[in-house]
């Protein structure tokens, strides 16, 4: 019995197929990183829906050593005594698990739209800490700047004030309980 992964004679078109889907694909992640321009902005047209669905909408930094610098999301819990306690929800995350991947994301999503999943994510998080009896949550990103070896040899530390912008996206009343 033949293995159930190999094709049978005389069916050529199972061949076209993969090779076709080979070639388009190849096309799509070449054609889609491209500087933009006119040109390249009517080349990516046939290829656009392709790379949303399958999320490989990157940009020409993919292919050339183009470091972002990165974001980190964080919020502060002000309590009913004023005290504020800071929460960086990526350092509970697992980065090998898929998790991390969806709940980074959740945090970009609230990062570029505040005004409309601040208010929400807010009261999320005031149940989450309904122990503090939380009066307010202020969501935040930190912003890193660019880190050099020098730096480094200098005894510096990446998430050194001198190295980060610390930016409010949205404060958020918590309900009174």
């Amino acid at each position: 019995m033949p293995h159930p992964l190999t094709f049978k004679q005389g069916r050529p078109w199972t061949y076209a197929a993969m090779s076709s889907l080979v070639v388009w694909h190849t096309l799509a992640m070449v054609v889609v990183a491209l500087p933009d321009s006119e040109i390249a902005s009517v080349a990516r047209l046939p290829f656009q829906p392709y790379v949303t669905l399958f999320r490989l909408d990157n940009k020409w930094g993919f292919f050339a050593p183009e470091v972002n610098m990165g974001l980190q999301f964080r919020y502060v819990v002000e309590d009913a005594g004023g005290a504020r306690h800071t929460f960086i929800p990526a350092e509970k995350l697992a980065k090998l698990l898929p998790t991390y991947i969806w709940i980074t994301d959740w945090y970009k999503a609230v990062s570029a739209a505040p005004d409309t999943y601040g208010e929400t994510v807010g009261a999320a998080l005031c149940r989450e800490h309904a122990a503090l009896r939380p009066t307010a949550v202020t969501l935040m990103e930190l912003e890193q700047k660019p880190f050099w070896p020098e730096d480094l040899l200098a005894g510096k530390h990446p998430l050194d004030p001198e190295f980060v912008n610390l930016n409010t996206i949205k404060t958020a009343q918590c309900p009174s309980t």
